[in-house]
């Protein structure tokens, strides 16, 4: 890892005089060696155009073979990944693709990945539109405390979306999304006259 170090070093200026190809040379020979880290750390040099020319797809590639072997890092950069082609952000946008990644993330536990993957189901966004798994992943992500997923699943109580109307769950899971300052949770317990 004294590499991996040396090539942080080298990005960031630290003691030695930045160099953003050097620390890509460094970072290139560890991620072939299979070290997640620097699998993300490269991933990120194509992502930023440092050291090398600005690349999304080799930056989700890079990503990519991080989260497949497990690496939790690599698994929060696979929202990354879906965010770039669910709006096409240097990537020609392509919303299957999107979702498939959404969907690792979701099944690998991540509340935004689950929530994103809900928000897929919802609005037929590289899926077919599918209520039940809006609201199932709306809930994994609600419950994992996800102020997007809670403020999702209260509005699906509220406006009996996919599921029977029910007030007082729309309200307690506003409410939890409004605890954690989401305007738009705060606004719809507004409009049900139960803020504050």
């Amino acid at each position: 890892m004294a590499q991996f170090r040396l090539a942080k070093c080298y990005l960031y200026g630290l003691m030695v005089n930045q160099d953003h190809t050097k620390a890509v040379k460094l970072y290139r020979k560890l991620a072939d060696r299979g070290i997640s880290q620097a699998q993300i750390a490269l991933g990120g040099c194509y992502e930023n155009g440092e050291g090398v020319d600005q690349e999304y797809n080799t930056a989700i590639e890079w990503y990519s073979k991080a989260a497949d072997q497990g690496s939790e890092d690599g698994r929060h950069h696979i929202l990354r990944i879906g965010k770039y082609l669910h709006w096409g952000l240097g990537v020609l946008e392509d919303r299957i693709t999107a979702f498939e990644w959404y969907s690792k993330s979701a099944d690998h536990g991540n509340s935004y990945g689950q929530w994103m993957t809900g928000v897929c189901y919802y609005w037929g966004h590289g899926v077919i539109e599918d209520g039940t798994k809006t609201v199932e992943w709306g809930r994994k992500s609600a419950e994992q405390g996800n102020r997007q997923g809670q403020y999702r699943l209260g509005e699906c109580y509220r406006d009996y979306e996919y599921m029977p109307e029910d007030i007082d769950a729309a309200v307690l899971w506003l409410r939890k999304a409004a605890d954690q300052d989401f305007q738009l949770a705060i606004d719809s317990l507004k409009e049900l006259g139960k803020w504050p």
